[in-house]
Formats: structure tokens, sequence, C-alpha cells
């Protein structure tokens, strides 16, 4: 099939090997390639009592039938397996070049199996794969690991893990240039099996089904993408910082009030002062990544902090020292941790230090003892090592499970339910946990709505239709996944379908995007099942369902039971079990589960 490699690497650590394996057409006309793919692989290969940390778990990085083309914003990849943080379906998706750079290296993915003895880098390069020793690279930071795997093995883009993911931090992340596949604590897992980075490079072509007329419609939408986020091009993802908080959307104080007065020290004007360009993923016109020098910490012209990042050690710590939040981002990568999960974390220990439930000594607005907590925790000294676990953990130590803000053991993200009803079906029911990747639906309802697919906006502070949107627009973002395709490229879906076929030689329809992203959607949840979901687990912490005093929102809060009970009508599942109905397993061709 044109745009696909046709094989993954598949590398067996504890024996030391590596083979390929054929990319399964089947699978890749019902599912495409990226986290669909992947759901539908490792749902076969993962036992559903795996330990997340042992041998036993796998890692799968995949690419899309677009990466490595002219397509606009194609150039991520996505990391999937089973989380050491929810112990249930673990996904990260990550920009830069890696994914590019993996397809010209010969494959589609790459499936990590078993655990090595030592610390191992796997090097692949035009169709072959290779263990090289890690030992000199082990405790490096992830800066220094990828300055020496580039000296070493010359023009290749690199995925590694820092001290953080040797040291199993349960939100461990992997790190490519300073592009982050943060969440689900996959960074973690390359750390349990002593796979230190991984190197791609190579010149393989990706070969289209209509290579002229592909390059034609690629180009035009590409200049057309970049003039309409001309916005988020010169402001980056800073910007919304403004706009969250004309919404009640921004978490503050671990979102528990709506104002805080400095939130215009740490929004796109204020990122200016520190400014020094911005980066591009591959194939991307839009470049919203920051880059930022600030002298007196000896930051120079690293990556800057986005808006979760500024969201989660900003407004939601009560801190407005965006240099500071400059300094905690850029621990961060280096170490290679979450900063979602970071920032709740340490924002959840000092939300129980405050109401006298632990005695830590963490106090509000105070960034310097947030930098010390970054670093015990990547190394899992003193406190560290409890929050190095995630705050769920946490709180089962205090006795808090009542007051802590996750849906199935992963932190809230930075967006309020309470601000956009919407996101209360969407955190509740997405695949990973608490995700605002899996829906949009705070952009939804602003506007950014897709009416060809019936992914309408409404009122953001009513629970009619939020179910069934919601679950569209679950669908739509799980075809974007599996393209693979940025959120941020506001293509219309009617061209992504054209530029998919022209790529593959399909005849893929509109109405085929919701279809695909919902076989994409009901195999995490299989999976899912199969770790022992259960629909109890589908709720939103307590405190996210009392209403806000003197707010934009009315006092409102949303009705998740009603959300919920819409949303499985629409997707056919039962409400008790969660499991999809024999009806809705056929009508995506999925009987054979």
């Amino acid at each position: 099939m044109s745009g696909f490699m046709g094989q993954i690497l598949v590398v067996d650590l504890s024996k030391g090997e590596v083979s390929n394996l054929e990319i399964d057409n089947s699978i890749a006309a019902q599912f495409l390639g990226g986290s669909g793919y992947a759901s539908r692989l490792l749902y076969e290969h993962i036992d559903p009592g795996v330990d997340p940390l042992g041998p036993d778990n796998m890692l799968l990085f995949m690419t899309g039938p677009l990466t490595g083309t002219l397509a606009p914003c194609t150039g991520r990849h996505v990391v999937c397996g089973k989380s050491p943080l929810t112990q249930q379906w673990g996904e990260s998706h990550v920009g830069g070049h890696f994914g590019a750079f993996l397809k010209f290296s010969g494959f589609d993915g790459i499936l990590i199996k078993g655990r090595s003895e030592k610390p191992v880098t796997l090097h692949i390069d035009t169709g072959k794969g290779e263990l090289l020793s890690a030992d000199d690279l082990w405790g490096k930071m992830t800066g220094p690991t990828q300055e020496a795997l580039k000296k070493k093995l010359g023009r290749v883009q690199i995925c590694c893990i820092g001290p953080a993911g040797e040291n199993l931090v349960k939100f461990a992340s992997i790190v490519t240039d300073e592009r982050v596949a943060a969440r689900c604590g996959l960074g973690a897992v390359m750390g349990s099996k002593n796979l230190k980075a991984i190197a791609v490079g190579g010149k393989s072509r990706v070969l289209l089904h209509a290579p002229e007329e592909f390059r034609e419609l690629a180009q035009a939408s590409r200049k057309t993408l970049g003039e309409a986020m001309s916005m988020l091009s010169d402001q980056g993802t800073a910007m919304y910082v403004d706009i969250g908080m004309m919404f009640n959307d921004m978490p503050i104080k671990y979102f528990q009030e709506i104002e805080f007065d400095d939130a215009d020290l740490i929004n796109a004007k204020a990122m200016e002062e520190i400014l020094t360009g911005r980066t591009a993923c591959y194939a991307c016109p839009i470049g919203c990544g920051r880059k930022v020098t600030v002298p007196e910490y000896d930051l120079d012209d690293i990556g800057g902090p986005e808006f979760q990042t500024i969201a989660s050690f900003g407004s939601n710590l009560l801190i407005s020292d965006l240099k500071k939040i400059a300094l905690m981002n850029n621990l961060c990568n280096q170490y290679g941790m979450d900063t979602i999960s970071c920032g709740s974390t340490i924002a959840f220990t000092t939300h129980l230090c405050d109401i006298g439930k632990a005695d830590y000594g963490f106090t509000w607005a105070n960034p310097d003892e947030v930098i010390d907590t970054i670093h015990a925790i990547a190394k899992r000294e003193g406190v560290g090592d409890l929050l190095a676990e995630g705050s769920v953990s946490v709180a089962r130590k205090h006795s808090a499970e009542d007051i802590v803000l996750h849906v199935r053991g992963m932190e809230i993200p930075n967006h309020d339910p309470r601000a956009f009803s919407g996101m209360a079906t969407v955190y509740t029911t997405a695949a990973r946990g608490a995700s605002h990747m899996e829906g949009d639906m705070y952009s939804i309802d602003m506007g950014a709505d897709v009416r060809k697919l019936g992914i309408v906006s409404g009122d953001r502070l009513e629970n009619d239709d939020k179910g069934m949107t919601a679950a569209r627009a679950q669908d739509f973002r799980a075809f974007f996944d599996s393209v693979v395709m940025c959120h941020f490229a506001i293509v219309p879906p009617e061209t992504i379908i054209e530029l998919l076929n022209l790529a593959i030689g399909t005849s893929y329809q509109l109405e085929d995007i919701l279809k695909i992203g919902a076989r994409a959607v009901t195999m995490k949840r299989l999976f899912n099942l199969k770790c022992g979901l259960k629909t109890d687990d589908e709720r939103l912490p307590q405190p996210l369902l009392i209403p806000h005093a003197e707010s934009v929102t009315d006092d409102f809060v949303p009705d998740v039971d009603a959300q919920l009970d819409e949303y499985y009508d629409y997707r056919k599942w039962d409400r008790k079990t969660g499991r999809p109905s024999d009806t809705a397993l056929d009508e995506l061709g999925l009987t054979d589960l």
C-alpha cells in the first residue's frame, strides 16, 4: 500500500534480536496508522495483566501514512503501550522530526519488547536496526544524550529518556529535540527496559500513489493553513492564557479559584521579553514552538514553555515568574517528565499542606520550592520519591482520594469542565484517563467546529448534546491520530481525505473519517476492558463538581451522568459494563472481536 514503508521493526531486548513485521494491509485499510493501527496490534500482543514496568509490556512507536510527506503538519509520531500511571491504555504524541526520519529509515513503526540486561541504544538506518551499548549515556539528561548520539551517528533524529525515565518516575516522558511525548509515563516503560534512546536515519523515500497531484494539493493546503494560523505562529500556544482566563478555563490554585491577577505576566505578550525564535515540526507551516533565552539561569535559546506548562507551573501554583517557569519547563524536558502531571502533583501536595492534611512545608507562589521539588522527583529523593508515583499515590498516603484531581490515575490537564461542559465527557471516557487531546470540546464550543461531520458548537454551559458531540469529536481526533496529523492543522476534512487517497490509493469518502476514528476509539476501549476498566471509574473528581463562586460560568457544573447516558447511547455501548454492543462492532467491521 502506497504511503507506508511496509514494515515494523521488532526489537526483542531480552534476546538482543531484531526482526521485521510486515504491515497488515487489512488493518491499515481499517485503521490507517498511528494510534489506530497501534491499538489493533497491541490488543493482540499485550497481555492485559502485564506489569507496565515489567519485560512483558511493549512499546510501539508508530507513524502514519502521511508522515514524511509534504502534507501539512504530518511530522508527528505516537508512542503506545500499557501505562504505568493508569494501568490501562497509554498513548503519547509528539512533534519534531523523528517520525519523518523513522519513515526515511525504512519503517512505519518500532515494536519494543523484553528488557535488556544493560543500557542500550537502538540505532536504525535504511532498513536495518542494531543495539549499541548505552552505558556511557545512562544518567545523562536528554540534551547531552542527543548531542552525544548525533556526534557519534551523524544525521539522525533521536527519542530518548532522561534520569526520570531511568528512575521509573510514573509520569516520565520521551524526548526528541525539545519536543516531548509526555503523558502516560511511557518514558518509565523505556527506562524499565534499559532502553536509553532510539536513533533513526536513512534515505528511503515515501512512495505515493499519485505523487504530482499530491504535491500540488499538499503545497496549496500548507500555504492556506499557514495564513489561517498566523496568530498561533506569532504567539505560540501561550496565546491561550488570555482566552483561558476570560472563560475561567485555566487552573488557579489547583482549580480552586477564578482570579489570578498576574496572568498578564505569563501570557504570550510576556513571553516576548525572553523570546529568541520559534520552531516548527517537519512539514509544518505554522511553527508554534518557542525558543527562549534566560541568561540568569544559563538558558540559551532553549525550548520555551507551552500553554499547558505555563498553566501547570504558573497559575496552578500561583507563580507569575515566567523566567522561572521557563526553567521548570527546561528541567522537566532535560529530566524527561510530563509537565502536566508533575505540576499537578506538586499543586495537589501543596493543597494538602495548605489544608493541614500533609506536612511537607509546601507553600503557594514559591517557585524556588517547585524547582527543588522537580529535582527531587526526577531523582526520587526525599518527598520526591512519593510524588514520583503520581498524585493518586500521594492522595492514598494522606487519605485524600476524594479531593485529588484525576480520572483513572491520570492528572486532570489544564482545562476546566465547569467552563466547557463537554470536557466532562471527554475526560471521563478518554482511553488514557483525563486527556484534553482526545476531544477538544473547549475549542469546539468556541466555534472551531466541523459542521460537515456533525460536530457543531453549542452553549458551553449546557449539557444537551454534549455527550454526542464529544463522541464525534473523539472520533475526529482519533482519525487525526491515525493519519497522523497535528490537531492544530485546521484543514478542511475533504482536503485531508483527498490527500489520503492520493497518497495511498484508496477511495475514502468524507463519512469514513468518523468511522475510522470510531474504530480506534473502540479498540482502545476493548483494550481497557481487558485491563479491568469499570464504568464506575468514569467520573469527575468531586471538587470539579462544585461551582465556582462569582464566576462567569454562573455556578454551572456539568451533569456527567446525563452526558454519559447520551454518549453511550450514541456509541451503542452498554452503560453498565462499558462494552460495545454487537451492533456497534458490526457497524465498524470489528465482529471478529
